[in-house]
């Protein structure tokens, strides 16, 4: 079995669980770097995917549950399209899609129950969730898929070895990230989502077209979680369980990263995935969500308006 192989062999559908997944304790020694460079890889999906959820909170005020789902939806259209026409187009269309589908979901479900509060978006978000994980069992069934990718021969640098697939993993995500600021800060549309980010009534009678702002974020969102969950796929497995298994997390880096801060969001998402990496080296791998539990409790505990909040900033929106 190649190298591509023997990474594969050792994926768990864990939550954000990547290529060296299990329930076997991980050696000390060189695999202190090793953690730290695959808590790397594991904060940059999160925080791809905290940001989508993040930037919706922050504009829709609601926690958007659903957001796992629209990540695993994502993964499985991916993973079936690409078999048939090949990454990028593959890619490409579900991304699409799955955008798609959360401006429909915005337009027809949670705009008409908005004026009746939070609680509401909550709770229909949370069904919204449900039904998604139930169309994903019945159309794609529940076994294990994985991408027909390979990531390629390790290369050993020092103390690390880093797969070229991991490390275009990472630059995706890192682009993703920086494409986001971007614009946000950098262009007229992301003017508007901070106006509406920052008070909604005001900016539509200041004449921000609010409803069409809204659309775009919900496109925006859907389209990040779709995009963390392919690549989640690519270095792991598909399963339906992945909406499921990473919202918790993604809930824990948007209440660490704070309100009004999307590199507080990144940051907090970096921290999680490092820290959950490095705790592989004194307990067992599957401990490691509990890990980003604790802290995010001591977090609220001594700073319940998260690590990285920072009010109104000019370059903020998620």
């Amino acid at each position: 079995m190649g190298a591509d192989g023997e990474r594969r062999d050792r994926l768990e559908p864990a939550p954000l669980r990547l290529n060296y997944g299990g329930n076997t304790p991980v050696r000390r020694g060189r695999y202190g770097m090793q953690s730290l460079v695959f808590g790397l890889i594991t904060g940059s999906l999160l925080a791809v995917a905290t940001a989508g959820f993040a930037l919706l909170r922050n504009t829709e005020r609601f926690l958007h549950i659903a957001h796992g789902q629209f990540m695993a939806l994502g993964a499985f259209l991916a993973v079936v399209l690409t078999a048939q026409w090949g990454l990028v187009p593959g890619v490409l269309v579900s991304v699409t899609v799955v955008a798609g589908a959360g401006v429909l979901c915005g337009a027809l479900l949670f705009d008409p129950v908005k004026p009746q509060g939070g609680n509401v978006l909550l709770f229909t978000s949370i069904g919204l969730a449900w039904v998604i994980y139930a169309l994903l069992i019945a159309v794609f069934g529940t076994e294990v898929r994985i991408f027909e990718v390979s990531l390629g021969q390790g290369w050993d640098l020092g103390p690390i070895s880093l797969a070229p697939g991991e490390l275009a993993i990472l630059a995706i995500a890192a682009l993703v990230i920086l494409g986001l600021w971007l614009l946000l800060n950098r262009t007229g549309l992301g003017r508007s989502i901070r106006a509406v980010a920052s008070n909604r009534e005001l900016a539509e009678v200041r004449g921000v077209p609010v409803v069409r702002v809204s659309r775009v974020i919900w496109a925006l969102s859907s389209a990040l979680a779709a995009v963390a969950g392919i690549l989640l796929g690519v270095l792991g497995t598909v399963t339906t369980e992945l909406g499921w298994s990473n919202i918790l997390l993604v809930l824990a880096a948007a209440v660490l990263g704070g309100t009004g801060n999307i590199l507080g969001v990144i940051a907090a998402s970096l921290v999680l995935g490092i820290v959950m990496d490095a705790s592989a080296l004194v307990i067992d791998t599957s401990y490691r969500p509990v890990v980003a539990f604790v802290i995010l409790i001591g977090v609220l505990v001594l700073r319940p308006e998260g690590l990285f909040s920072v009010a109104r900033r000019r370059e903020v929106a998620a």
